[in-house]
């Protein structure tokens, strides 16, 4: 595994009865992020809580579903989260969804351009890992 050579920081911004929004700050970048929000961490609903994690680079998500994604690592009593692409706080499951734009769609809180971000953000670190600071 290689040895993450920059930080990044999840500044959570919003926090609502169906989500949780931030901004992403990664080498002088501004990315956009929404998740579920806070339900003590369970699983599969909640965000993930404040602290310090190491993020690897997958070329593939292990179900296959995301791809050129970023595993949150050492989450407690969690698995599984990814920073991944997708829109709405539904997208996810307890992992980070990333885009280039905040907005809505449907009324609903929303992340846009989420894919583009993603690409983005794994040619800014090289597909490197990284350690993310959730503040």
């Amino acid at each position: 595994m290689n040895k993450p050579t920059q930080k990044g920081f999840l500044v959570r911004t919003k926090y609502t009865n169906s989500c949780t929004l931030g901004v992403l700050i990664v080498g002088g970048c501004m990315f956009h992020t929404i998740e579920p929000p806070w339900r003590n961490n369970r699983r599969n609903v909640s965000c993930i809580p404040t602290g310090q994690y190491l993020c690897t680079y997958l070329p593939r998500s292990a179900s296959g579903k995301y791809r050129k994604v970023y595993h949150i690592r050492n989450v407690n009593n969690r698995s599984g989260v990814l920073i991944h692409n997708g829109n709405l706080a539904r997208h996810s499951r307890g992992c980070v969804i990333l885009g280039l734009k905040k907005g809505r769609l449907g009324g609903l809180f929303a992340v846009l351009r989420s894919r583009m971000a993603l690409t983005k953000l794994g040619k800014l670190l090289n597909n490197s890992n990284f350690i993310l600071k959730v503040v």
